[in-house]
């Protein structure tokens, strides 16, 4: 769902989040099934078993990381009366282990290899898919984890239990979100027969009553080969991996079993529908959602343009319409895409002051006012770039390719893909017309309630085509070149990477390495004031940076957006009292002119009125519309608990009373003013990663930076150790189905210290790694009581406000049940320490870890620009993984004695416990903003690679 308001999350997508990791298999002895080649596109092939799996390979060795995805196609579509929520039980349980990895064997394995894992449900499919450092052993793992759990995953009893409680607390998360409640309802009002209408989580029925028997025949009904299509897209030797696809999966045996047939076709809507969803909440919310085309269709580009044209910001028909002209705070759009004929879905957002009536309407008027004001050229073209930025977005990153490809096999091939890229280009002016004028009128949508009409009109939604007629013999477009390999380990690093001052002292790090798409990633950091020239400037420095992109060199807003899209760049501005980070994207061609454009909008923005209005506005309301969350409520809570800082100071954590004072009494002046006075790029950072130039590159840094000084000195705000007295609350939030439990403590520690090292160790044991750890062991995978349970280290790199905390959600009524769990777990944990295994795990988790981050040229450009402020080198990332390898049990055990003392810890409980045993605890509002354990520090964070 695009949105346009500053952080809103309540229209999420309808497919349930992760269950857990990825797990791995045993390998088949029988002699192998030789594959056969199916396809080939663009350097990607598809070959198949003669069981029916379908292999898609997509080699690419422009990063050090693989992703292996496999997709069953089977989602919520495939269940019948009373077997709701089936296919996401199912994507819990084969995280539970086969009968030769049982137990905690397969997050163990995720843990200690540092992959990155996932596994999603959907309408039309359930996917499982895991990134991890490239190499043989653990792509070896990987392969042969997915053909045992294929076919040999447990399904058991005990195992459903212990999980029923965590898909439970996964529905309330997804009750406490107005916006997601209100997609559903309006997804379910809009389909009367089709499964579309049914929600992947399920009816609570359902998942409640599900027969273990009937499970297992689901499981055994669709997890087979012949239904399901594996991809394996990055770096990997296509050759010598599709030998171990045939050796691990040919010997599964094609089933005998024929699947049922689908015969339900949702008949055209004959009237306008509307529903009420009356929820706890603060903002209002309107939707209307209309039947499409199926996502292979032609019509369905023409319709992701049309999406774009309506929901794009800030140049799209129902942002200018609504949120420029005050009567929204926010607008939204999704387009569902499936394998049938799905939906497109708008929706708007109205503060407590703006009428819901005019919103409606106004959302209503631009959504079916094509007869009157049809599509531009001008409209289109700037749909046409985003999409085709999109595409090559996908096709620059293995693992997000991998992953779409999966999208396009539930529609019912991957060659879809690029099918609809292809399309982007053909489709006219009087195509995107035609399907406004078709799909986007009153008798095909649902708002709410149905209300009759005199004369009915029906869409005509056409059937889903032949997808194997019209991928046959496609051949696509000329495969894209390869790019060498780069080693990302901190030493190879180093040896590229070139640094310099400028002569106003603003610092460059260089490394210019082969890169996919000649693509290059940047970061920016301007370091801005002392604590005294801050003094309550917090909320005019945040507004200022954000001001940075709606106005900027005699550009609007529009015109600054469709710039950047015309150099295929991203650029993200973020950005507060102390500092700005500027993160960006582009190609080797497009650089010159996007730093240009960089330096235009750092110094020259103009500061719209109108602009700076809008941002107060849906500031405002952003603040309103989470203020009552139970995880926001107790991050405040204990950001506020023990603050040593006044109002004013910019360290001070602020209630959400006084962040909206000062976004009302904040003026534009004051935005002008702290721009003049505070930025400049004398104590700047830029790095830049990827194909490019370095002598040009700085070059063109000096000309339009090495000037620019700011009128205000520059000193690091120090936030220094200050010990905080243990305390516990109790935060009501009324009508809150989840509940959240956060608790911290400040540690006196800097990254370079000895203990830092340690504390990582201990922290991905207790809770850091995922799935993986003494929480997740016990709160979900023993007890089923929480979706998600970690622990988390937030320690800097100059400032010593470090901290270490806790985290769960949980349903209100299991509130003892938790506090006792998480007790006995941190004191048997500070008591008995880690075991020898459990540091073997986890520093072999954190080294891969590391390594699949700094082959991400994104993050590797912004741990560069920390490190030119910190004046450090690879160096200390590389001693910083040594002191990794030599840690001993001994060693981790005493800092953990040291600095996870469960009697240190303040604790918060927020959520509805009206219904709940009473529990000791002080009582309070939740009306703090600042985020538990937000500390200032520079390279907060536990990950070793190449963050200093």
């Amino acid at each position: 769902m695009r949105r346009t308001a500053l952080h809103l999350s309540l229209l999420a997508s309808l497919a349930c989040a992760p269950a857990l990791a990825q797990p791995v298999q045993t390998a088949p002895t029988t002699t192998p099934a030789m594959a056969t080649q199916v396809a080939s596109v663009e350097g990607i092939t598809e070959y198949r078993l003669p069981n029916g799996l379908r292999i898609v390979l997509a080699p690419d060795a422009a990063k050090a990381t693989t992703t292996v995805n496999i997709t069953y196609l089977v989602g919520s579509r495939h269940e019948n009366y009373g077997e709701t929520g089936m296919a996401h039980l199912l994507e819990h349980l084969l995280f539970k282990g086969t009968p030769s990895l049982p137990g905690k064997t397969i997050p163990t394995e995720f843990a200690r290899r540092g992959m990155s894992v996932n596994g999603t449900t959907a309408q039309d499919r359930t996917n499982y898919f895991g990134t991890f450092s490239a190499n043989d052993e653990n792509l070896d793992w990987a392969l042969r984890m997915e053909a045992d759990r294929m076919v040999n995953s447990v399904i058991s009893r005990a195992d459903l239990d212990s999980e029923m409680t965590v898909v439970r607390n996964e529905m309330e998360m997804g009750e406490n979100s107005p916006g997601r409640m209100l997609m559903q309802q309006t997804m379910a009002a809009a389909y009367r027969w089709h499964n579309y209408g049914k929600a992947p989580i399920g009816a609570r029925s359902d998942v409640e009553h599900v027969s273990i028997d009937g499970l297992r025949a689901f499981y055994r009904r669709y997890y087979q080969p012949d239904n399901a299509v594996l991809v394996v897209a990055g770096k990997f030797d296509p050759a010598a991996t599709l030998a171990r696809i045939e050796r691990y999966f040919g010997p599964i045996p094609r089933p005998t079993r024929v699947l049922p047939p689908e015969h339900t076709v949702e008949p055209a809507q004959e009237g306008a529908r509307e529903l009420v969803v009356m929820r706890p909440g603060d903002n209002s919310l309107v939707a209307a959602q209309y039947h499409v085309s199926p996502g292979a269709h032609p019509d369905s580009t023409a319709l992701s343009l049309l999406t774009l044209i309506l929901g794009d910001t800030p140049g799209g028909r129902l942002y200018k319409a609504l949120v420029e002209r005050g009567q929204a705070v926010s607008v939204g759009t999704a387009l569902y895409a499936m394998k049938d004929p799905g939906a497109l879905l708008l929706m708007v957002e109205t503060s407590k002051d703006q009428p819901l009536a005019a919103a409606r309407a106004g959302l209503i008027t631009q959504v079916e006012g094509f007869a009157e004001a049809p599509v531009t050229e001008a409209e289109l073209e700037r749909a046409r770039v985003r999409m085709r930025n999109a595409y090559e977005h996908y096709m620059n990153d293995p693992g997000a390719l991998g992953v779409a490809l999966s999208e396009a096999i539930a529609k019912g091939d991957w060659r879809l893909f690029f099918l609809a890229r292809d399309r982007i280009e053909t489709t006219t002016l009087a195509d995107v017309q035609r399907v406004a004028l078709n799909y986007l009128q009153a008798s095909n949508r649902t708002v709410g309630v149905f209300l009759p009409a005199e004369q009915p009109s029906r869409a005509q939604v056409p059937p889903a085509p032949d997808v194997t007629a019209m991928v046959s013999g496609y051949q696509g477009r000329q495969a894209m070149a390869a790019v060498a390999a780069f080693d990302p380990s901190p030493a190879n690093i180093e040896a590229h990477t070139t640094r310099q001052t400028l002569a106003n002292g603003m610092q460059l790090a260089l490394l210019p390495k082969p890169a996919r798409g000649e693509v290059v990633h940047g970061a920016l950091v301007l370091r801005i004031g002392d604590t005294q020239s801050l003094q309550g400037l917090t909320t005019v420095g945040a507004l200022t940076a954000s001001m940075l992109r709606r106005g900027a060199a005699g550009m609007d807003r529009q015109q600054i957006a469709d710039r950047i899209e015309a150099l295929r760049a991203r650029v993200g501005i973020s950005g507060s009292s102390e500092r700005v980070t500027v993160s960006f994207e582009t190609r080797r061609a497009h650089l010159p002119e996007l730093l240009a454009l960089l330096r235009d909008l750092l110094r020259a923005p103009t500061f719209p009125e109108a602009e700076f209005e809008t941002l107060r506005k849906t500031s405002i309301a952003e603040i309103e519309s989470i203020r009552r969350e139970p995880g926001v409520m107790a991050s405040n809570a204990l950001g506020r608990h023990g603050d040593p800082y006044p109002a004013g100071d910019p360290r001070h954590a602020r209630t959400f009373a006084e962040n909206i004072a000062d976004l009302q009494a904040a003026t534009l002046a004051q935005v002008r003013d702290f721009h003049a006075r505070f930025y400049g790029a004398g104590h700047a950072q830029l790095s830049l990663v990827g194909d490019f130039d370095a002598a040009a590159a700085a070059a063109q840094a000096a000309q339009l930076f090495g000037d620019w000084s700011a009128q205000q000195p520059y000193a690091r705000v120090e936030r220094p150790f200050v010990p905080i007295p243990p305390a516990e609350f109790t935060l009501p939030a009324p009508g809150k189905a989840n509940a959240i439990y956060l608790a911290s403590t400040p540690i006196d520690l800097t990254n370079d210290a000895p203990d830092y090292a340690l504390m990582m160790i201990a922290n991905r044991v207790l809770g850091g790694a995922s799935l993986r750890g003494r929480l997740a062991d016990r709160l979900r995978q023993r007890e089923g009581l929480s979706y998600g349970a970690s622990s988390w280290v937030q320690v800097g790199a100059l400032d010593r406000a470090g901290r270490f905390g806790l985290q769960a959600q949980y349903a209100p009524q299991n509130l003892p049940r938790l506090q006792r769990a998480v007790t006995e777990e941190l004191e048997r944990f500070v008591r008995d320490g880690i075991t020898a295994q459990e540091l073997a795990e986890a520093v072999s988790g954190l080294l891969q870890q590391g390594m699949v981050s700094r082959s991400n040229d994104a993050a590797l450009a912004g741990a560069l620009a920390n490190q030119l402020y910190l004046g450090r080198t690879m160096a200390f990332t590389a001693e910083l993984e040594e002191r990794l390898r030599n840690a001993t049990p001994d060693a981790v055990n005493a800092a953990i004695r040291r600095y996870m003392q469960p009697g240190t810890l303040s604790r918060v409980y927020a959520g509805d416990f009206s219904g709940a045993p009473a529990q000791a605890g002080a009582t309070g509002s939740g009306s703090g903003s600042g985020a538990a354990g937000s500390t200032g520090n520079e390279a907060a964070g536990a990950a070793p690679q190449a963050q200093p």
